[in-house]
């Protein structure tokens, strides 16, 4: 067994789901049924430089960056899906990064960002 495969946080995800607007347009959002899943989750550096995976917007707001490993989660998530982490939603930056060199290291990991 790989130590990839060992979760120590678990979190709850919200797939992407596919819903028609009343003007029949196909619009994805994360769904309202939220999967409870073991993950790994560490914070992302930003820079160099920098030490912190917090990241000054303008103005007083900050985005914190996390790095979301599921593990045994059965798919592939969607960019507008969701995770809710100790009490705080937030949501997946970007595609996944997918590692597939050996079975023993392969993974997806995403990036995600306090909603």
């Amino acid at each position: 067994m790989s130590l990839l495969n060992r979760g120590t946080e678990t979190v709850k995800v919200f797939p992407e789901v596919v819903i028609i607007d009343d003007d029949g347009n196909k619009l994805t959002r994360p769904g309202t049924v939220g999967v409870l899943a073991k993950a790994v989750v560490q914070p992302v550096n930003i820079g160099m430089l920098s030490a912190s995976p917090e990241t000054q917007k303008i103005g007083f707001e900050t985005s914190i960056k996390y790095r979301l490993r599921l593990v045994g989660y059965p798919d592939l998530l969607g960019a507008q899906s969701a995770v809710e982490w100790r009490g705080k939603r937030y949501v997946i930056d970007g595609e996944p990064q997918i590692f597939s060199g050996s079975p023993r290291t392969a993974r997806a990991e995403y990036v995600m960002i306090r909603k």
